[in-house]
């Protein structure tokens, strides 16, 4: 079982694996980056959420500045016989300009995130729900963050090796 583990592991060396989180000779994946206010509620949990995530990425530097705008559609799903909705769906689109500290390249590109969630028949429960949808639907995108720029600086840095 050893020799086979020590195989797989010469041979990841040997394909040219580097991974994305941890880029060659170390260092951070991502670098400082400072989240620009976010209109809504959507956008606080949402800001909240990649200052703590992005944080330990913090090492003194100049951080490139991150504008985020978002777009919030609720469609009403699974219909009762009176026309009131069972269920719906929130999906977030945030749009997004990283601007580097110094003269580097602007990344743009946008992150969707689609949460489902039951309508209640109490008063105010879909008001309840749907601010917990929100808040899943911030967190769980602020993770999806932290994926997409790990990936477009991994690519940004392979570029630059490769002089492209």
């Amino acid at each position: 079982m050893r020799v086979l583990i020590v195989s797989l592991a010469l041979l990841l060396g040997a394909c040219g694996f580097s991974p994305m989180y941890a880029p060659a000779g170390g260092g951070q994946a991502i670098g400082p980056i400072h989240v620009s206010e976010i209109d809504g509620r959507s956008g606080h949990v949402l800001k909240t959420s990649l200052d703590r995530i992005l944080g330990v990425e913090n090492n003194g530097a100049e951080p490139a500045n991150l504008e985020i705008t978002l777009q919030e559609v609720v469609t009403p799903l699974g219909i009762r016989r009176d026309e009131s909705a069972t269920r719906a769906e929130l999906r977030l689109t945030a749009n997004y300009i990283l601007t580097p500290p110094r003269n580097g390249e602007i990344m743009r590109g946008s992150v969707v995130t689609v949460v489902n969630y039951d309508i209640p028949t109490a008063a105010y429960g879909e008001i309840t729900a749907q601010d917990d949808a929100r808040e899943r639907a911030a967190e769980t995108m602020a993770e999806r963050f932290r994926a997409e720029l790990a990936l477009r600086m991994a690519q940004a840095r392979e570029a630059a090796a490769h002089g492209r």
